[in-house]
């Protein structure tokens, strides 16, 4: 059995496996660009606006941004993610290796964080460094979008048990709540061996957000409930999107 190195945070890992990969395939570039389409619609970027797509993956939401004519950048920790996302994409966008919590070298007029790629450490006290990262580095129009899970549905409707095949591989997957953290353990077998993967994430709501976001100096402006923009409603909306201006 291959279990996480307990020194490593889990993100670190299994963002990293090609696994991860084979079991969100469905993720895709269509979801991605009708979401990118609404999204600047109603930003409305003036052309060539840099932005950055922070904990992009492989990409797909970076390559929406820059069909857009954004000048973008993405950067994820993952290194296997950004070597994937490079072979796909010429000089815009660029991708490089980074730390959400850590300084950002460069400026950009908007920063995108986007498909739950928010609320993944063990200390929630580092939810305010990344914040305190995408602050420092945003320069006007200073535009900041959260696109998290509605957690207050998630966690009232988890399904504590399902089985996914993909590529032969049958995932297991197992969910559950415990403090205060949404957790989704992924066990299966590949040639023989088997793997064991965990995902943890805050369940952070719209209150969590409100104070994050207030002591960090960001005025949410608008909030969203699906990929349409419709308005947010904490009873029926799959996702909490946040637009945040710098103040």
């Amino acid at each position: 059995m291959m279990h996480l190195d307990k020194q490593k945070e889990w993100f670190s890992t299994w963002f990293d496996s090609p696994f991860y990969h084979v079991l969100y395939d469905e993720r895709n570039d269509q979801e991605a660009n009708e979401f990118l389409n609404n999204l600047v619609a109603l930003l409305n970027p003036e052309p060539g606006a840099s932005a950055l797509d922070l904990a992009c993956g492989a990409g797909r939401h970076s390559r929406a941004l820059a069909s857009h004519g954004l000048k973008v950048s993405g950067c994820d920790l993952s290194p296997n993610s950004i070597e994937e996302a490079k072979k796909h994409s010429d000089s815009n966008p660029t991708f490089f290796v980074h730390d959400m919590r850590e300084k950002l070298d460069d400026h950009y007029q908007y920063v995108f964080n986007l498909f739950t790629s928010f609320g993944y450490f063990e200390d929630v006290c580092e939810n305010a460094k990344v914040l305190k990262s995408v602050y420092d580095a945003l320069i006007e129009p200073g535009i900041l979008v959260i696109d998290f899970m509605n957690a207050h549905k998630v966690v009232r409707d988890l399904r504590s048990r399902q089985e996914i095949k993909k590529c032969d591989i049958l995932f297991h997957i197992k969910k559950e709540v415990v403090n205060g953290r949404i957790i989704k353990t992924i066990a299966f077998e590949y040639q023989g061996k088997s793997y064991f993967f965990q995902e943890k994430v805050q369940a952070l709501e719209l209150s969590d957000f409100e104070k994050l976001l207030s002591d960090a100096n960001f005025e949410i402006q608008q909030l969203a409930g699906n990929y349409k923009l419709e308005p947010f409603d904490l009873e029926q909306s799959d996702r909490l999107i946040l637009i945040c201006k710098k103040k």
